[in-house]
C-alpha cells in the first residue's frame, strides 16, 4: 500500500523524541515542536487504514493533536500517543486524487500537513468463490467491486493457454473478441448486438452466479473475467484480466475388473475381453509404442497418464455428440458391453498397449471413464 521501510526507523526516532521534555504548560520560549514520520502517503485505489507517527518535543501535559480533513475520503479514526490513524476510502475515481491532512498541536506555531496521494480506483476488482465440485460441473459467484460496470463472465479449458502460448491477459481478450466477432458477423448481427443476445449468459453486472456443466473430468479450467464496453463491432476491455483456477477431480471410480487376452500373427491381432462385475459399456483403446498414451511396459499408471487416457476418451465423445450422436447411438458405435472378442490388423514388429476401463453416461451427457484402466501388452 506505501512503503514502510524508511518509516520504520522514522518511528523509532520519533519514539525517542517524544521522550524529550514533560512540561504541564506552554512555554512560550520553548513552544512544542512536533515532527512526523512521513508528510506525504501514497496510496493504492483500494485505500485502507494508514499510521502517521510522530513525536513531540516540549509536550504540553494532556494534550494531544487534532486533526481535520477537508476529503470526505480520509478520516481520522485514532489518535494516541505518538500514532494517528487514517482510514483512506476506496477510490471510486478513474483519475488519481489528493487530500490534505492538517495536524495542530496546543502551543505549536504553526500546523502541520499530510499530503494524501491515491491512486485511481482499482481495476482488476473482482473476487471469485467456487463450490459444488463435481467431476463434471461447478458453480463460480463473480463479485466486482464495480456493482454497475458490465464485465464478461466465463471459464476455459487452461490447456487453451499452453496450446495458443498466450500470456497476455490483453491478447486473450482481443482473440476471444475476434471470434465473438466472426460468430456475428455469421449471423448478419453487430458484435453488440450479439453480446446483448447472450446475457446474461456472458455479461452482467454486479453479483453474479454461473453453474458450468459439461466439463471434463480430471482437467483444469481458468475462470475469468473483465469489464467490457461495447461499440458496435467491437468492444473496450475496461478492467485488465481476472483469473482464478479450479481443478475438477476425477469421477469415482467402480471396481471393476477385465480379464483381457491378446494374439498377433503376421499383423493380425485377436483380443478377448471379459468383464467381471460390470453390466455397463466399456471402452478399449490400444496404443502403439510411438503414440502419447503408450507407458513402458514395467512402469506405473499414474495419475497424469489416467488423466490422459480419460480424456482422449471424453474429447472422442464429445466431438461425436458435437456432431449429433446421442451419447446411447456413441456407446453403441464405440464401445462394448459383455464378452467381446475383436479382430484388427497392426504393424508387425511394434509393441502395443491395449487398455480397457468402464464408461458410463448418465442422463445422456458425455460418456466419461469410470474405472481404472486394466492393461495388457502384445
Amino acid at each position: 500500500m506505501i512503503q514502510t521501510t524508511k518509516r520504520f526507523w522514522a518511528v523509532i526516532c520519533l519514539a525517542a523524541l517524544t521522550l524529550i521534555g514533560c512540561e504541564s504548560g506552554v512555554d512560550p520560549n520553548n513552544p512544542p515542536v512536533m515532527v512526523l514520520d512521513c508528510y506525504e502517503l501514497n496510496v493504492d485505489g483500494g485505500g485502507g487504514n494508514i499510521p502517521i507517527y510522530y513525536g513531540i518535543t516540549n509536550p504540553v501535559k494532556g494534550a494531544k493533536p487534532t486533526v481535520t480533513t477537508g476529503a470526505e475520503w480520509i478520516t481520522p479514526t485514532e489518535i494516541t500517543d505518538g500514532k494517528i490513524m487514517l482510514a483512506i476510502a476506496a477510490s471510486d475515481q478513474n483519475e488519481s486524487r489528493m487530500g490534505v491532512v492538517t495536524i495542530n498541536y496546543t502551543g505549536m506555531e504553526k500546523a502541520l500537513k499530510v499530503y494524501v496521494l491515491q491512486d485511481k480506483q482499482l481495476l482488476n476488482s473482482f473476487s471469485f468463490s467456487v463450490s459444488d465440485v463435481t467431476y463434471k460441473s461447478c458453480t463460480v459467484q463473480y463479485k466486482p467491486k464495480d456493482k454497475m460496470r458490465p464485465y464478461m463472465a466465463n471459464i476455459i479449458d487452461s490447456e487453451y493457454f499452453k496450446q495458443t502460448g498466450i500470456t497476455d491477459g490483453a491478447q486473450f481478450v482481443a482473440n476471444e473478441m475476434e471470434s465473438y466477432l466472426s460468430l456475428a458477423q455469421r449471423n448478419n448481427m453487430t458484435l453488440e448486438e450479439l453480446m446483448d443476445r447472450v446475457s446474461p449468459q456472458l455479461i452482467y453486472s454486479g453479483d453474479a452466479t454461473r453453474e458450468f456443466v459439461g466439463m471434463q473430468p480430471g482437467a483444469t479450467y481458468t475462470i475469468y473475467s473483465y469489464g467490457v464496453e461495447f461499440h458496435g463491432n467491437s468492444y473496450t476491455m475496461t478492467t485488465p484480466l481476472h483469473t482464478y483456477i479450479v481443478d475438477i477431480p476425477m469421477p469415482t471410480m467402480y471396481d471393476v475388473s477385465f480379464n483381457i487376452s491378446a494374439t498377433m500373427s503376421n499383423g493380425a491381432a485377436t483380443i478377448s475381453v471379459t468383464p467381471e462385475n460390470w453390466n455397463g459399456y466399456y471402452a478399449i483403446q490400444i496404443a502403439p509404442e510411438d503414440n502419447i498414451l503408450y507407458i513402458p511396459q514395467g512402469e506405473n499408471l499414474n495419475e497424469y497418464a489416467i488423466k490422459s487416457i480419460a480424456s482422449s476418451f471424453y474429447s472422442n465423445a464429445r466431438s461425436a455428440m458435437k456432431s449429433g450422436y446421442s451419447a446411447e447411438q456413441y456407446l453403441k458405435a464405440n464401445c462394448y458391453s459383455g464378452y467381446k472378442s475383436i479382430n484388427m490388423q497392426l504393424t508387425s514388429g511394434k509393441k502395443y498397449m491395449i487398455f480397457v476401463f468402464a464408461v458410463e453416461s448418465k442422463n445422456g451427457e458425455v460418456p466419461v471413464m469410470r474405472s481404472m484402466p486394466v492393461i495388457k501388452y502384445i
